[in-house]
This record gives C-alpha cells, sequence and structure tokens, in this order.
C-alpha cells in the first residue's frame, strides 16, 4: 500500500567516502532505488518520486557532494568523475547494498552512466533523465552548432564564475513554492565553488577528447528526455543503445524542458516504476 504524503517518515543518514560525508534521504523498505540529482538541485527534489514509491521501494536520494547538507572538500580535483562515482558506492555500503535500480538527472544522470561503466555489477536498472551518455554529450559540447545552447557551460567555466551564482535565480526553474522553498535553503547550504567544480573537472574549456573505447553498459537501460531541453540537444541521445548491451528505451516527452523529474513528475514516476519492476530474466543480461 502506498503511503500518503502525510505519513512518510524519511531518514536523514550519513554515508563516508574516505574524509568525505555524504548527507542521504532514505524511506520505505524493499527493492533499492538510489536517486541521483544534478545542477542546480538537491537529494529532495526527487521529493514527488520518493513519496510515491516508497510505499514498495527502499528510496535513497544523497545530496551530492558540495550540495547540501554533503560535505564540499575545496579543489576543482574533489569533483571529478571517479570520486563521484565512488560517493555512489558508500551509499550503497553505508545501506548494505550490493545492487540497486539507480535513477540519475542532470549530473546525477552523468554520474550513474559512469557508475554504470565502471562498477556495472551493482547496477540492476539503469534510468536516466535529461542526459545522453558521455560520449554524445562530450560530442554535443563540442558541436559548434550547439554553442549557444551549452553557452552556459563555458560561462560557468570562467574565473570567478562562482561568485556570480544567484542562489534565488537558480531556483526559479521549481514551480511549486515548497520545492522552491527548499531548495533554495539547500542551495544556500551548498559551496559555489564545488557545485561549478563539476564542469570544471570534467568538461575541458579547449578541445573535447575522444573518449575511446568504453565498455558497454550492461544494465537494462531508460532514458526519458523533454524535446524542448534548452540545454541538451534532441540529438545527443541518437545512437544511445550503440554504449548499451541491453534492452534500451529512449521515451521522448514533447513540449517537456530540462528537469522532467519535475514537470512531469507523475508520468516520469511511472515511467521509473515500470522499468525496474520489469523481471531482468525478460533481457538479454542477466544479473
Amino acid at each position: 500500500m502506498q503511503l500518503t504524503e502525510q505519513e512518510v517518515a524519511f531518514e536523514s543518514r550519513v554515508a563516508v567516502n574516505g574524509n568525505v560525508r555524504l548527507q542521504y534521504t532514505a524511506a520505505g523498505s524493499g527493492p533499492p532505488i538510489v536517486f541521483l540529482h544534478g545542477f542546480p538541485d538537491h537529494g529532495m527534489g526527487w521529493r514527488r518520486q520518493l513519496e510515491a514509491l516508497c510505499g514498495r521501494y527502499r528510496v535513497i536520494a544523497p545530496d551530492l557532494r558540495g550540495f547540501g547538507q554533503s560535505d564540499a572538500p575545496q579543489g576543482y580535483g574533489n569533483y571529478v568523475l571517479t570520486n563521484l562515482v565512488n560517493d555512489v558506492l558508500a551509499v550503497l555500503a553505508a545501506e548494505k547494498l550490493t545492487q540497486a535500480a539507480i535513477v540519475g538527472h542532470d549530473w546525477g544522470g552523468i554520474i550513474a552512466w559512469w557508475l554504470a561503466i565502471r562498477a556495472p555489477q551493482v547496477v540492476r536498472h539503469l534510468v536516466l533523465l535529461s542526459t545522453p551518455h558521455p560520449r554524445n554529450h562530450l560530442n554535443a559540447i563540442a558541436d559548434p552548432s550547439n554553442a549557444e545552447m551549452i553557452a552556459y557551460i563555458r560561462s560557468f567555466q570562467v574565473p570567478g564564475a562562482a561568485q556570480m551564482l544567484n542562489i534565488d535565480e537558480l531556483a526559479t526553474w521549481v514551480a511549486d513554492p515548497r520545492d522552491r522553498q527548499a531548495l533554495t535553503e539547500s542551495l544556500r547550504r551548498s559551496s559555489p565553488e564545488a557545485m561549478l567544480g563539476y564542469y570544471r573537472a570534467n568538461i575541458p574549456l579547449g578541445k573535447v577528447p575522444s573518449l575511446g573505447q568504453l565498455p558497454l553498459v550492461k544494465a537494462p537501460t531508460l532514458v526519458l528526455f523533454g524535446t524542448d531541453d534548452p540545454y541538451v540537444p534532441v540529438s545527443a541521445f541518437d545512437g544511445t543503445f550503440r554504449e548499451v548491451d541491453n534492452v534500451t528505451t529512449l521515451v521522448a516527452l514533447p513540449g517537456a524542458g530540462h528537469f522532467i523529474h519535475h514537470q512531469a513528475a507523475k508520468f516520469v514516476t511511472e515511467q521509473i516504476e515500470a522499468w525496474v519492476e520489469r523481471p531482468l530474466s525478460g533481457f538479454r543480461h542477466l544479473a
């Protein structure tokens, strides 16, 4: 039976990766689903999904390092993808999990892709929101025809960019007043240098390098994206199936933008649940 919003008892827990403490929200019991947020967001940005699914699943949503209540180590090198992937592994270890469904949006989606590439054994099902495969993402950034769309990435990398961030403006994409206030408070606890460190540490300012041969993702993979995303070109999702050695489904949401877990929350939640409920025996890859 699904819990009502009033009955949801969210737990606040801590995972540790080296000297970095990661705060995460958890609720419910059952098959685990880990939700990874992007920029500018926080773990409770998944509130609608957490509330809807915690009656049947163990739902887990960390504040990524640098965001909200998690630690924000100084120096861009702390935000390379290896560290971000290890943070997710630390959360799984704190929950005593060897495997989980992983859902990621924006930077959380990039981390989810790399987790599935580098630690395939821990990813049971993979769901990406508004996030192309890392190879396609870098190719889109390198494409001159996308220069206007991805201009914000370059602006985040110039010296002094962190001091120019306006927290109130960063939260305006959230329509619900309660959720917008929660995000604003979380972003005020966040480190601007750390948040932009994701871009500085992982996206080169010069020529975008080729990623070369990468292991194929072994988990059954669902990709959801909005056709009107102002930050990610629709073409970046072309050929996603070539990066996955399993069943791969792409779902385009007509008219939706970048933050589809808010803009189409009910639909997104239903798609996530349907995907993680599909038995692995029905897929090519068996966990």
